[in-house]
């Protein structure tokens, strides 16, 4: 009987780590961005990591990935790569920068960048402005995109 335990938990627990991260894959709208923007990663992939990332459509629910995530900021394409953890229903995306609207924004308690796509602009992420190297000290609301 303890080896049916044994044997049991670890498939039980990774069905649900599966299920947990594919709703979160949903409900943040990724599986929505990876249908448009999926990519492999270059080989000169040089990601930092993100500390304050919220994801979601509007305003609630939003997932967030704090830490899990790295990005670069490159030139025309804004490469992501979340942790190894959640691979499974999260691809990396590379999105180019035309398709990028970039806001700040003042929240309750700070300022934070919102960055949509043309794939679904109710899909939103916010960003600390430290965080994004496109956008300039001194730009406005609206000025970046």
């Amino acid at each position: 009987m303890v080896w049916l335990i044994v044997l049991a938990f670890p498939i039980f627990f990774g069905a649900m780590w599966v299920g947990i991260v594919s709703f979160l894959s949903w409900a943040s709208g990724w599986r929505t961005l990876a249908r448009v923007y999926q990519a492999e990663l270059p080989e000169t992939f040089a990601g930092k990591r993100l500390m304050l990332v919220t994801l979601g459509r509007g305003r609630f629910p939003r997932v967030h990935y704090r830490g899990m995530l790295w990005a670069e900021f490159g030139e025309d394409t804004l490469w992501l790569k979340p942790h190894i953890l959640f691979r499974w229903a999260h691809p990396a995306l590379a999105i180019p920068r035309n398709v990028i609207t970039l806001d700040e924004r003042k929240g309750f308690l700070r300022r934070y960048v919102e960055l949509t796509t043309r794939a679904d602009e109710k899909i939103s992420f916010h960003l600390h402005p430290k965080q994004v190297s496109w956008i300039h000290p001194g730009s406005g609301p609206g000025a970046a995109s």
